[in-house]
C-alpha cells in the first residue's frame, strides 16, 4: 500500500494535521512498510492538487497556525477503489539475505559480526513494537489491531529465522 492510500484511510475517520498524520503513521505503519516520514507532506501537498484531499488553516492564538487536512468526495471514492484493488504477495527486498548469499567471501568474524547486528536491529524493532503496544491496544479498532499483530509475529518470525541462521554461521565457520 501507498502513502496516498494510508493518508486517505487515516483522513477516513477525521481531519488531521500533517503532524498528526506523522504520529499516527509512527504508531501504525511505519514498522510494517518501507515508507518514510518524508514521504507524507509532499504526498499531502500532491493530493491536494489532486483534489483527493482539502487543505485549511486553522489560526491559533500563542501557537503556530495549523494546516488541516480532510478528505474529499474524490478522496472518499478512490480511497474505496485502492482498498478493493487485488492484493498482491510482494516481494522484499531483503540486505541482510543478499549479503548471506555472499558471505563465503567473507571472514568468519565478519559475518557473525553482521549478523549480530543484524539481530540486534530486530531486537530494537521488536521492543519498539511492544513499547507501542498499549496506545495501540488503546485506540486501535480490531482490524488494526490485527494487523499490529500479524506485524508482531513477522518480526518474532524473522527473529527466530535469523536466530537459527546465526547458529548455522557459528558451526559453519
Amino acid at each position: 500500500m501507498n502513502i496516498k492510500t494510508i493518508i486517505l484511510g487515516f483522513l477516513m475517520h477525521k481531519r488531521m494535521t500533517g503532524y498528526a498524520l506523522k504520529n499516527l503513521f509512527s504508531i501504525s505503519f511505519s514498522f510494517f512498510s518501507g515508507l518514510s516520514f518524508g514521504s507524507i507532506y509532499p504526498a499531502l501537498k500532491k493530493m491536494e492538487q489532486q483534489g483527493l484531499i482539502s487543505m485549511q488553516f486553522e489560526i491559533q492564538e500563542n501557537a503556530p497556525n495549523k494546516k488541516v487536512y480532510s478528505i474529499t468526495a474524490a478522496g472518499k471514492q478512490k480511497f474505496h477503489s485502492l482498498l478493493k484493488d487485488p492484493i498482491q504477495l510482494e516481494r522484499t527486498k531483503d540486505d541482510f539475505l543478499s549479503r548471506l548469499f555472499f558471505f563465503a567471501h567473507l571472514e568468519r568474524e565478519d559475518r557473525l559480526e553482521l549478523a549480530g547486528n543484524y539481530m540486534k536491529s530486530i531486537v530494537a524493532e521488536k521492543e519498539q513494537l511492544e513499547a507501542a503496544r498499549p496506545e495501540i491496544e488503546d485506540l486501535a479498532d480490531p482490524f488494526q489491531k490485527e494487523c499490529f499483530l500479524f506485524g508482531v509475529r513477522m518480526i518474532d518470525a524473522l527473529s527466530k529465522n535469523v536466530a537459527k541462521t546465526l547458529e548455522a554461521l557459528k558451526r559453519l565457520s
